[in-house]
C-alpha cells in the first residue's frame, strides 16, 4: 500500500513547493499597483467610468494593442454592459484611448 502511494506524495509535495516558489514572486495587489496615465481630456473619464467595474491595469494592459476603432468597440460594448457614459464622453473617451493607448499612437 505505501508503494502505490509514494508517488503521489511526491506529486503532492511538487505541487506545494511550486505553488510556494510562484507566490513568492507574484505582483502586488491592484490596490497597490500606481498607474500613471498621460494627461488629456479622457483621462478624468476612464479613471472614474472604467474604474468602477475595472482596476486601471485591466486597461491599460492592452496599451499598444486595439486601434482607436477598436477601442470605440470596446467603450461602446462597455456602455452596453452599463458604463454610464453620456454620448459626448465616449468620444472623449475614444480619442484619449486612440491617443494615448493603441497601437497607432
Amino acid at each position: 500500500m505505501f508503494r502505490s502511494a509514494a508517488p503521489w506524495v511526491f506529486l503532492v509535495l511538487g505541487y506545494a513547493v511550486a505553488a510556494s516558489a510562484a507566490a513568492q514572486g507574484q505582483p502586488p495587489p491592484r490596490d497597490e499597483v500606481k498607474i500613471e496615465l498621460p494627461d488629456g481630456d479622457g483621462k478624468k473619464i476612464l479613471e472614474t467610468a472604467c474604474t468602477t467595474c475595472h482596476a486601471l491595469d485591466e486597461v491599460t494592459k492592452f496599451r499598444g494593442y486595439n486601434t482607436k476603432d477598436e477601442w470605440r468597440d470596446v467603450v461602446v460594448t462597455m456602455v452596453k454592459y452599463g458604463a454610464e457614459l453620456k454620448e459626448p464622453e465616449i468620444e472623449v473617451l475614444v480619442d484619449y484611448l486612440g491617443k494615448h493607448l493603441s497601437k497607432n499612437q
